[in-house]
């Protein structure tokens, strides 16, 4: 993070505070909140992308990218950060549109 805007020593401790703009700028350089111009796109997971694009789950799909069978789509859009020890702390996520293209493209013509 940036220097704080302002601090305040308060009941013995000193408290940091900044301006809003400046913590979602921080936020979105991180990566934990999509770029301003993204903010409003729907974005799909791994599981949903799977579904998407015709694999029996998200490991298939994680894995079919993982071996490079998926270029398109090896830079995600985005990224959702969790806390939670019990599932990866940052996840990928795609832009619902792009993954629908990609399908329609995919899928023979009858």
């Amino acid at each position: 993070m940036p220097r704080p805007s302002s601090q305040k020593e308060g009941r013995g401790r000193a408290s940091k505070k900044w301006h809003r703009a400046t913590v979602v700028d921080a936020a979105r350089q991180r990566g934990v909140l999509p770029a301003a111009d993204q903010a409003g796109q729907d974005l799909a997971d791994a599981g949903e992308a799977a579904q998407i694009l015709g694999y029996k789950d998200a490991h298939s799909f994680l894995s079919a990218l993982g071996h490079g069978l998926l270029p398109e789509l090896e830079q995600p859009d985005g990224y959702e950060y969790r806390r939670s020890s019990a599932s990866r702390p940052r996840q990928q996520r795609w832009k619902r549109d792009h993954l629908e293209e990609l399908a329609a493209r995919r899928t023979p013509a009858p």
